[in-house]
């Protein structure tokens, strides 16, 4: 605004000011203040979606842990709430525990099937990478050996080096290539705290007659 000498001057100035911006200055006033409550509606509503998928969640966690537990029926419930709270970090939760559940009928198409989403999904890295050990391990029990290995060279964060390696290196001797699974197991123990993994210590013994 222009600076004037007399306070006549300024008055008329900003009668002017308003009658030439006034209204957009009211509409942007009501616009900024509709967008400050509608956050704060919108901070609300996700609130409350976020405590009721935490809720259902608790729900579904229970049911599965009841003693005598219909597993088929839970398996239902379970892929019924990742439906519908579908790409959420419960829902991810969700088709971990059900793929788990569906490991333990034996249904391996069905956990791989959870788990691939997951993995496909999931915006945090340490769910990314929990889903795809645990996928790549579904993949070798159903000796679908190039799959697992996809799955396990693909990168993960630093914390599950040992796990990567070791599991690449029992994917390797399953499907028959010990010089491999040797090479993977050594990566693994370099990335691993000494005494921290007596399993991974025999599985090297065990080849150490490649190593010779």
């Amino acid at each position: 605004m222009e600076i004037y000498n007399t306070e006549e001057q300024q008055v008329e100035a900003i009668k002017r000011f308003f009658r030439e911006h006034g209204l957009s200055m009211v509409a942007g006033i009501v616009i900024g203040l509709g967008g400050l409550y509608g956050f704060r509606f919108y901070q609300a509503k996700q609130l409350e979606a976020q405590q009721a998928q935490s809720a259902a969640y608790a729900v579904l966690v229970d049911k599965a842990a009841a003693e005598g537990a219909d597993k088929k029926a839970w398996l239902v419930d379970a892929q019924k709430f990742i439906a519908d709270h579908k790409d959420s970090n419960y829902s991810h939760l969700a088709a971990l525990m059900a793929a788990k559940e569906a490991v333990v009928l034996k249904d391996y198409a069905a956990a791989e099937l959870q788990l691939s989403a997951v993995v496909a999904s999931s915006k945090v890295p340490e769910v990314v990478a929990v889903a795809q050990l645990r996928l790549a391990r579904v993949q070798a029990e159903q000796a679908k050996y190039k799959e697992a290995l996809a799955t396990l060279g693909a990168t993960m964060p630093a914390a599950f080096a040992a796990q990567q390696n070791e599991l690449k290196g029992d994917v390797l001797l399953k499907s028959g290539d010990e010089t491999a699974a040797l090479s993977a197991y050594k990566a693994a123990q370099a990335v691993t705290e000494v005494g921290k993994n007596p399993l991974l210590d025999v599985k090297l013994n065990e080849l150490a007659h490649v190593a010779g």
